[in-house]
């Protein structure tokens, strides 16, 4: 796996709850943690696209990654995924699968979601930097914890203790192969 330079969909569910972005183009990739049980294969994947078609959730993101750096898909790039309140228009969405508080993130979540960082780069310019937002507003374009949104962002904690430093550094190696 350590090879691929493109992420690799290994389960896709799409999830209803989703909408428009009324034309908008994504400017910030926000990286999420969710709890799982680190169970073998797709397993995690599985049940987090689950939790994403369950009608009571009204969640969604557009990718998760997993500790053994395997991906699912569960809304379009193209649609605006439930997962961040008042960014969710500019944004696109990676959820994490790890057992805990987030410092069991794995090289191979690292790698997997440094790849989508990359692909998403290259598909919709959004630079490979630490993104700045204000009241709302994007600032400066790139990638951001959830837990940088703030308030508007939902006041979520996510993703916890994670090296942002090096998943970027991956997802600038991975922008330069594919």
């Amino acid at each position: 796996m350590a090879n691929r330079y493109s992420p690799h969909v290994n389960v896709t569910r799409w999830s209803p709850h989703f909408s428009t972005r009324g034309g908008a183009h994504p400017t910030l990739i926000v990286i999420h943690v969710t709890a799982g049980h680190n169970r073998p294969g797709v397993a995690d994947l599985t049940a987090l696209g689950g939790w994403f078609a369950n009608p009571t959730s009204q969640v969604s993101s557009h990718v998760a990654t997993d500790a053994d750096g395997l991906s699912a898909r569960f809304v379009r790039d193209g649609d605006k995924a439930w997962h961040c309140m008042n960014y969710n228009r500019a944004s696109l969405g990676i959820e994490q699968v790890a057992p805990g508080d987030g410092t069991e993130i794995t090289r191979d979540m690292y790698r997997e979601t440094g790849r989508w960082v990359a692909r998403w780069s290259q598909m919709y310019g959004i630079p490979i930097r630490k993104a700045v937002v204000d009241g709302g507003i994007v600032r400066k374009a790139g990638v951001i914890r959830h837990s940088e949104l703030g308030a508007m962002g939902g006041g979520h904690a996510d993703p916890g203790t994670y090296d942002m430093d090096a998943m970027l550094a991956l997802a600038q190696f991975y922008r330069t192969k594919i």
